[in-house]
């Protein structure tokens, strides 16, 4: 499958193309019968469709849908699609997105039993899970494509090609111009898979224990058990095959260096069949782009003292012509080098107009835009080398080239020395000192005394050695030297002995209230001397400490409702103390940006928000107005606080009182919420 140009209009590609060259466009014209848009999926029925303003939230390159009812005279519905909508819903610039769907919704099943669902894209196998009332179900969607905005080509990985169309051998024939008629049922061809009896997949077939007993569509198929099997050869299939190309515009660049007749380059894409695209603009004759494959270039004079202000480039193969307007840009030559000797930055760059010698400039990567200098040299002394850097032009050109690096190789991180902070022991007590905050390649540590009473130094040639303090009190000093690359490096650390000193007093700092699933900070501190610090909790959901070992330590707090108690406890010279602080939480705040059903497909679609988000968070939602009433669905929040439930051919209707509840696992709660009932 290929995809086409950028339509314009609406920023969906122009179209779709699948590998024995059926090519598809999207169809959002209410008024015409085959493209499964009404007037009602409008903002405003009333106008026509304009892009964002008044525009469907979803529309169909295609959409082939096959139904059946299982002997228990539940629904079996099967939809295979290539489908545009929007990463929100909503029609925005930059939003849409393309993906291709398989779904696939049944009923009235046997409870964890294994159900074979063959079908036009593949064989797919699920054991149906238990829906609440003693029944079995399978709900199982597949979207493939960019869901995040643009990244058109990534509905290629779908399964949904080659595309489905009407069988061309059975009357009623399919509209001229589509794949066939969405409001009628009808056989169709197109299944690359072959069954077990030699026959292409133009089905929609469902073996498993019973699901053929009193059902309508029990399979006829020779060979297969029919009280086991439910199938159908007739889909309602949409699509409209593309009558143009589209054409895109890649680049379009002018080059000029005397006061007259200057060039254009043009380069365009288009469909990979021969395609007739030509540029035209005031000041240059009509030229035709030359190319095959999808890829067109014409290199074009243009009469005057300045390039024309815009060009337009069209697919004149299309009826309607497909037509880009693009403004003419300068192409900027550039090379860019990094030297780590000097540090030096070296940018040379040059503008393809020469004569009016555009102001060309580095955008900001750090230490905002410079200017390129008008000998199109640009050296600034930098510590580091940028990947990358983009080049802009006055006249509208941009051009972004890697940066390559010359000179000699960085060297490791330089040996360097710490000996640990400065603290107080009692008489007659172990001590340690702590050079392991050193930093570098070390090859070597050794400890030297360098004032106070002598003591022996054990493991003296190691980070961590220890001594036995004097008996009496005493100034000691201790210098440590590290060795390796860069080394030799010193640092020295005191150690105060004293024959007393008061208990330290703990302070865990003022009780707080948070919001669910937030960081929180604990910040503690002591009188006296201190020379650790530890938190504990002591009381509550238990939940990660981190830092745990210094005055302020950190963890998320439970998205739930919960009071937690914390513990610092501080040691020092003379002691140990401790305190505690209690940490509790604010409530849910809940809303809901959508509470609709839809008729037409018994379609849910209900979303909302929390301030609460993240793993393990879900939100339970109740079809009436109490939390009494039954359960509709649960579904989780994500991480930005957003939480949404959609499915089709859904067989729970909104109840009498038309209205929603919904309870959060955080105890949030929003009671009677009417539903919007839409055709």
């Amino acid at each position: 499958m290929k995809v086409g140009p950028i339509n314009a209009f609406d920023g969906f590609p122009v179209w779709y193309k699948d590998e024995n060259g059926m090519r598809l466009q999207l169809n959002v014209d209410p008024n015409d019968p085959f493209s499964g848009i009404t007037s009602a999926d409008l903002p405003d029925p009333s106008q026509s469709v304009s892009f964002p303003t008044n525009y469907p939230g979803e529309a169909f390159y295609m959409q082939v849908e096959a139904e059946m009812t299982t002997g228990t005279g539940e629904r079996a519905r099967l939809v295979l699609a290539l489908e545009a909508a929007f990463v929100n819903e909503v029609p925005a610039a930059g939003d849409q997105i393309v993906f291709g769907r398989v779904r696939i919704r049944i009923f009235g099943l046997q409870p964890n039993v294994e159900y074979t669902v063959s079908h036009p894209y593949g064989i797919d196998t699920f054991f149906a899970e238990p829906d609440g009332d003693g029944a079995g179900e399978i709900n199982f969607t597949e979207d493939i494509g960019g869901l995040n905005g643009g990244e058109f080509d990534l509905a290629i990985n779908s399964r949904v090609h080659p595309f489905l169309q009407w069988d061309p051998t059975v009357e009623p024939f399919a509209p001229s111009g589509y794949l066939g008629n969405p409001a009628v049922s009808h056989p169709i061809v197109g299944s690359l898979f072959i069954d077990a009896f030699g026959e292409p997949q133009n089905f929609f077939r469902i073996e498993g224990p019973g699901i053929g007993i009193g059902s309508p569509d029990r399979s006829t198929t020779p060979g297969l058990d029919p009280d086991n099997c439910i199938e159908t050869r007739n889909f309602t299939v949409l699509g409209k095959i593309s009558t143009i190309a589209g054409v895109e515009v890649t680049r379009v660049t002018y080059t000029q260096s005397v006061s007259s007749n200057g060039l254009l380059d043009v380069f365009a894409t288009s469909d990979d069949t021969a395609q007739t695209i030509n540029a035209t603009g005031t000041g240059i004759d009509s030229t035709l782009l030359e190319g095959t494959e999808g890829q067109y270039f014409a290199r074009v004079r243009y009469t005057g003292a300045r390039p024309p202000s815009a060009i337009n480039v069209s697919n004149v193969s299309d009826n309607p012509n497909s037509i880009k307007e693009v403004v003419p840009v300068d192409f900027i030559s550039a090379t860019a080098n990094y030297n780590t000797d000097t540090q030096e930055l070296t940018i040379v760059a040059s503008s393809s107009d020469s004569l009016g010698a555009p102001v060309l400039s580095i955008s900001d990567f750090g230490l905002g835009d410079i200017v390129i200098p008008v000998t199109g040299i640009s050296t600034t002394n930098l510590t580091f080398a940028p990947s990358q850097v983009t080049i802009t032009s006055a006249a509208g050109g941009e051009r972004t080239i890697p940066v390559t690096v010359t000179g000699n190789p960085n060297g490791p991180i330089p040996a360097t020395a710490n000996a640990g902070v400065d603290q107080s022991v009692l008489i007659n007590s172990p001590v340690s000192l702590n050079g392991t905050n050193s930093t570098g390649a070390i090859t070597s540590f050794s400890w030297l005394q360098l004032a106070g009473t002598p003591v022996t130094l054990v493991e003296a040639n190691t980070a961590t050695p220890s001594f036995g303090s004097p008996s009496a009190p005493s100034s000691l000093s201790f210098e440590l030297t590290v060795d390796g690359e860069g080394g030799p490096s010193t640092d020295t650390v005191n150690v105060e002995v004293i024959a007393s000193a008061p208990i330290p007093i703990a302070n865990a700092g003022a009780n707080q209230i948070v919001q669910q699933g937030t960081t929180v900070k604990l910040t503690g501190s002591a009188i006296g001397d201190v020379t650790s610090f530890q938190w504990a909790q002591t009381a509550g959901v238990p939940v990660q400490l981190t830092t745990a070992n210094t005055e302020s330590a950190t963890f998320i707090f439970p998205t739930q409702p919960a009071t937690l108690t914390f513990q610092l406890t501080v040691q020092g010279p003379g002691g140990t103390s401790s305190d505690s602080v209690q940490i509790s939480s604010i409530p849910e705040n809940l809303t809901i940006t959508r509470a609709e059903f839809r008729t037409g497909d018994a379609e849910w679609r209900i979303s909302g928000t929390s301030d609460v988000s993240g793993a393990g968070v879900t939100i339970s939602i109740f079809n009436g107005g109490t939390l009494a009433d039954p359960l509709l669905a649960q579904v989780p929040v994500d991480a930005l606080g957003e939480w949404a439930y959609r499915v089709e051919g859904s067989t729970t209707l909104p109840g009498v009182t038309r209205a929603i509840s919904i309870q959060s696992s955080s105890s949030g709660t929003l009671i009677n919420v009417p539903i919007n009932l839409r055709g």
